[in-house]
């Protein structure tokens, strides 16, 4: 079977990943698969903490995949990638308890009564005994399951694990339908199209929009810290996320705009208060690079698959590519090979004729 898979981010490079392993013959496209946003993710792999903003089903996507999908692909990779499963930390400071407590109340809220062994409140002595590098002071709870891992490198190691396996055509796709992909010099024809476009995909789902990410990568030599962190804060939330030798990736701007410039000086100085409050430590770290791009994501926060004959676009990813990517991919290939009688998650998939959102 041949595919031809458009947009080379994490979802596409996951096809493409499956598609090659079961013996197909893959075209990838993509113009510029190094500047796209799965390039400027943090890598949090935390089922648990997103329900905040999130549906219970972005929870079950996301813990499959952390439990099963996860180590399947990274068992099947030639590199060892940096892949941590700790749990995750949620603090706050004293004073600021009412963001913290609303929180746990939403995720109470949203989870079955069984799932509730997932996080537990820590004293602020349990706290300093986890991570000792965290200032104290602070309350917060423990979340058991959840972890990280470094999406750069996957990212880097899944394009060099497919040079040899498919096609990558750098080209800019004009349209995409069932069974070909134009571009502007030539029409290509496939068994299979697959849509992974991202933002580029309005033309299929006219409810997208995009959401800026900003990130800081830091690093900071003395400072020891395993698991990612959340800070709460009235004004704004903060998440650390470690990364080997001492690298910690900053960030927690979201911001309802499709603006690809730089980093502000308010993102900037916000997001340095808040770790330096963390860990005044990190005082001394130096600032490797930043980063910015916006994410595609949909009406209600919740990807979607559309499909047709021989045609499957997913989309929606929203912050949550690397969490619930894998299990997204392994849905695809259970439809493709057995129907949607098949599927654990038929919710997500939508006929052309099912939803208004699907243009042809």
């Amino acid at each position: 079977m041949k595919a031809g898979i458009v947009g080379a981010g994490i979802m596409g490079q996951l096809l493409a990943f499956e598609l090659t392993h079961l013996g197909w013959d893959v075209t990838l496209f993509d113009p510029a698969a190094k500047n796209n946003c799965s390039m400027a993710a943090a890598g949090l792999l935390t089922p648990v903490a997103e329900l905040e903003k999130n549906d219970l089903l972005v929870f079950q996507l996301g813990i499959e995949a952390l439990s099963r999908h996860w180590p399947d692909v990274l068992a099947r990779l030639p590199n060892v990638i940096y892949f941590k499963r700790m749990g995750s930390l949620i603090l706050s400071h004293p004073n600021d308890q009412a963001e913290l407590l609303r929180f746990i109340q939403i995720i109470t809220a949203k989870m079955d009564s069984n799932k509730l062994g997932n996080y537990q409140q820590l004293t602020r002595e349990q706290i300093i005994d986890m991570e000792p590098d965290i200032v104290k002071g602070c309350c917060g709870y423990f979340f058991t399951q959840e972890g990280q891992i470094d999406n750069q490198q996957l990212l880097s190691t899944l394009e060099n694990y497919l040079f040899d396996k498919v096609i990558f055509k750098k080209l800019a796709v004009q349209r995409v339908e069932p069974y070909q992909v134009l571009t502007q010099q030539e029409k290509y024809h496939f068994d299979w199209v697959f849509d992974c476009r991202g933002l580029g995909a309005r033309d299929k789902f006219i409810d997208l929009r995009s959401i800026r990410g900003e990130l800081i990568w830091l690093h900071a030599p003395d400072v020891t810290i395993h698991r990612p962190v959340r800070l709460f804060h009235p004004r704004y939330n903060l998440y650390l996320v470690p990364r080997a030798e001492n690298v910690y990736l900053l960030g927690a701007s979201e911001i309802e705009s499709e603006d690809y410039s730089a980093i502000s000086v308010r993102t900037v100085l916000e997001l340095l208060t808040a770790a330096y409050y963390m860990q005044p430590k990190l005082a001394e770290a130096r600032i490797i690079k930043t980063m910015t791009h916006c994410r595609p994501t949909l009406a209600n926060h919740l990807p979607r698959i559309l499909y047709s004959d021989r045609y499957i676009a997913v989309n929606g990813l929203y912050r949550h590519g690397f969490l619930i990517g894998p299990t997204l991919a392994k849905e695809i290939i259970k439809f493709i090979q057995h129907g949607k009688q098949s599927l654990t998650y038929p919710q997500l998939w939508n006929k052309p004729n099912d939803h208004d959102s699907f243009q042809q």
